[in-house]
């Protein structure tokens, strides 16, 4: 598999691709392009993006990592502390041109019917578009993929944070997310904040309770990493002395 190659798209130039996204973060969607919903209703972003979007770019078929990331997004959307309709929504946009609109039907019927927490079909929508508007949203969001030579692709896996504008504010990756995280990540979008990704420092710093489901502030080991630092600074501290008073002996010898 040769990562540096490229695919050809219906649009002026090719699309480099890799494993990694390119962060567009504070970038404008192009807000006329078209795509189907599981309905087949021809539909602008303009007309959808009204509120914080979440959007996933998948293929239907994918045998990888689709599948988990959705089914993530899913379980986070039942356990945040925000609420689709009123907070935000959620859009899915294949980048396989070849899928239609009846296999976006049957994905999002699959995903709605297991949730937890029952939600309005029409804030979580799946979509398909002609290849010409996949390669300009995949493109816009800096969203990259190859062709493995057969039926799938390569790629990797984000949540890309979308203002009602149309603005990109945060890209959440991987296929599991913090619910925390998930959250801030929408109240930034619906202020049009544009963040880079902070899971890391929010994994240590907070832990979940499943019970209360929320993050609750890790004192015990913020508090044990500060000592442990602190410990060490003053053990450097001690050194650096003690070589300073041998230095000085050694002069005055």
């Amino acid at each position: 598999m040769i990562i540096g190659s490229v695919i050809a798209v219906a649009v002026d130039k090719p699309i480099a691709v890799g494993l990694e996204h390119e962060k567009k973060l504070g970038k404008t969607l192009p807000m006329n392009l078209e795509f189907q919903d599981s309905e087949g209703k021809t539909r602008t972003l303009k007309e959808i993006i009204t509120k914080p979007t979440v959007l996933a770019l998948v293929y239907y078929h994918c045998p990888g990592i689709c599948s988990p990331m959705l089914t993530s997004l899913s379980e986070v959307v039942d356990i945040a502390d925000v609420e689709t309709g009123k907070d935000y929504q959620l859009l899915t946009i294949s980048f396989d041109p070849r899928e239609t609109y009846d296999i976006a039907a049957r994905w999002k019927k699959n995903y709605l019917n297991g949730m937890k927490r029952a939600i309005n079909p029409n804030d979580w929508l799946f979509m398909v578009g002609d290849s010409s508007n996949v390669a300009k949203i995949a493109d816009a969001v800096g969203f990259r993929y190859q062709s493995d030579g057969k039926d799938d692709f390569i790629h990797s896996g984000s949540l890309i944070m979308i203002s009602p504008e149309g603005k990109i504010t945060r890209y959440l990756l991987g296929t599991s997310y913090l619910p925390f995280d998930f959250k801030m990540a929408i109240v930034e979008s619906s202020k049009g904040i544009s963040s880079p990704p902070i899971t890391k420092l929010l994994a240590y710093c907070f832990s979940y309770d499943p019970k209360g489901q929320q993050y609750v502030f890790n004192i015990n080991k913020v508090v044990g990493t500060v000592i442990f630092l602190g410990v060490g600074i003053f053990f450097v501290v001690l050194l650096v002395k003690g070589r300073k008073k041998t230095n000085s002996g050694v002069k005055n010898d």
